[in-house]
């Protein structure tokens, strides 16, 4: 990134000589870390099969069923942070029991949530299927994706256990969508079976963005009937009010998700690489601020550090969990989605039909939203509920206070505050749970 006379040059020369080496480095971490859990994975199986042979069972809370409550089993392989809203609300407003499967690896405390009944950690396929035999009886499985083979592998388990079990396949993002059903990548092609497996054999699709539809038609499967559009939503107990008076030379923008360094390969990756955006920014004195998911390695992002330690305008924040993002992000003044086409090889139909909760935790802190016109869906929902403002080509943020000064702040955080109670969990859970009904009266009917 180019130095600028408002950025701290001190050191500046061997500041971007340890970025240059991180960049050079951060990749066998990654790779390492792959190593190390493939090995963990491998090693287990043997273990868990042999138990599973002597039939040894696996401990399950047994007050899940307390009061004869109907028991959701959410399970999958990465937890991505919609689960666990989802799983609130559904036993908030429905009376439920709720338990969680999720792989090791793939479990991450700040996206959980204390309502959750217990939760347990697979570390292998022979594990899922010791912990799946062991459960008491359940009203519904709800499978949750992008990785799809830890929800099949449940799902057929299942069948022999608890036929009588409706699966739910949950899905924001299709992995068939990002490059098509016969990607070069190889984890792809080993991922994409179970994804075409898990939405022909489903019970029921949940589907948080327009993203299943299409893939569907890439899988050329004709059943849509038993499929649920629930957008992810806002999280009423999230809701916040904006803390930062506006002030014209003291803007504060936010943005939280997924970022990556420059070592990424940018045809996959250029989405999430904000060096761009940091130099914008930081030639019109707009203070800007990254929360990284919990989900990135720290290798994906030490270069921001440096980058945060030279610039008084890039500030680079840990990550928070989901309980209290929305608070944090009520500190600064507008919710960036800075996405573009272009940035990476992805599809176009990516772009067109993706979502990303982010969106709606801007929402919840109250700040509006500041979206490229690359991400089609997403800045429709922004301009549908006036939840903020969309750009058109990044190099309209090289002078992004001429737009954000069309308007009043006051009259913007007064639209936020309005509209995002109708894009509640409160209002649409009923939605979900009626879902999960008729899916049970239809098994049993057929069965």
């Amino acid at each position: 990134m180019p130095l600028d006379p408002r950025v701290k040059h001190s050191d500046s020369n061997i500041t971007f000589v340890k970025i240059a080496l991180m960049a050079n480095t951060a990749s066998i971490k990654i790779l390492l870390n792959k190593i190390r859990w493939m090995l963990y994975e491998n090693a287990s199986s043997v273990w868990d099969f042999i138990l599973l042979i002597l039939g040894v069972p696996i401990k399950v809370n047994g007050t899940l069923n307390e009061d004869n409550k109907k028991i959701i089993l959410y399970i999958g392989e990465f937890l991505p942070p919609r689960i666990p809203r989802l799983a609130k609300w559904t036993k908030r407003v429905g009376n439920y029991s709720t338990l969680l499967l999720c792989h090791k690896r793939g479990f991450f405390e700040k996206f959980s949530n204390p309502d959750i009944d217990q939760t347990i950690l697979f570390r292998n396929k022979w594990h899922l299927k010791r912990i799946i035999k062991s459960l008491p009886s359940l009203y519904i499985a709800h499978g949750f994706a992008p990785k799809s083979k830890a929800p099949y592998q449940a799902m057929q388990f299942l069948k022999k256990y608890q036929p009588n079990t409706p699966f739910v396949a949950d899905y924001q993002d299709v992995l068939a969508i990002y490059y098509g059903i016969n990607p070069a990548q190889r984890w792809l092609k080993h991922e994409l079976p179970y994804e075409k497996l898990c939405m022909q054999h489903a019970d029921g699709i949940v589907a948080h963005s327009l993203e299943p539809r299409e893939g569907m038609k890439l899988w050329d499967i004709k059943n849509k009937g038993k499929r649920l559009f629930f957008p992810i939503y806002c999280d009423n107990d999230s809701f916040s009010i904006p803390k930062k008076p506006f002030a014209s030379d003291d803007i504060h923008m936010a943005y939280a998700g997924g970022v990556v360094g420059s070592h990424r390969d940018k045809r996959y990756f250029g989405d999430t690489q904000f060096h761009w955006l940091i130099e914008y920014l930081t030639q019109q004195k707009i203070h800007f601020h990254i929360y990284p998911s919990p989900t990135i390695q720290r290798a994906d992002y030490e270069e921001y550090e440096q980058i945060a330690k030279q610039n008084d305008f890039f500030h680079f924040h840990h990550a928070v969990s989901q309980t209290v993002l929305s608070q944090e992000l009520s500190q600064y003044h507008y919710g960036l989605m800075p996405f573009f086409g272009g940035s990476s090889d992805q599809s176009a139909l990516k772009a067109k039909y993706a979502t990303t909760l982010k969106l709606f935790n801007y929402a919840e802190a109250g700040i509006p939203i500041i979206v490229g016109a690359g991400v089609t869906y997403q800045s429709w929902i922004v301009e549908r509920y006036k939840l903020g403002l969309v750009i058109k080509q990044k190099e309209d943020f090289k002078d992004i206070r001429k737009y954000i000064e069309e308007s009043p702040y006051s009259e913007q955080l007064k639209t936020v505050s309005e509209q995002r109670e109708a894009l509640s969990l409160q209002k649409h859970i009923p939605r979900l749970i009626k879902f999960y009904e008729g899916l049970e009266r239809n098994i049993h009917k057929t069965n």
